[in-house]
């Protein structure tokens, strides 16, 4: 996630928790700085799940760690990486009965 990603992330929060409001632009600006930062690897698309499942259940303020505890362990994206994961996975369901 970039600034300008966690920037649309704080908006939406701010639109359902009125303790996640900024006073000035920059305040805004600043903040979203700060969660790109926390979570540069988490897709803006899994943030917002997270935004949404955190405040449905949740009457505290979202916060970094619980995007990144909602979001999925990240994955190796090298081509070797992906081919062993898709051997493993095979070799388990042919051993599953």
């Amino acid at each position: 996630m970039n600034a300008g990603e966690a920037n649309v992330l704080l908006t939406k929060a701010a639109l359902v928790d009125r303790w996640m409001k900024f006073g000035t632009p920059q305040e805004l600006a600043a903040a979203a700085k700060e969660w790109a930062t926390v979570l540069v690897d988490v897709p803006l698309d899994t943030a917002l799940d997270a935004l949404s499942a955190h405040y449905a259940t949740e009457r505290r303020s979202i916060m970094p760690a619980d995007i990144v505890d909602f979001a999925p362990p990240l994955r190796s994206s090298s081509h070797a990486g992906n081919v062993t994961e898709q051997r493993l996975a095979r070799e388990r369901t042919e051993l599953t009965p």
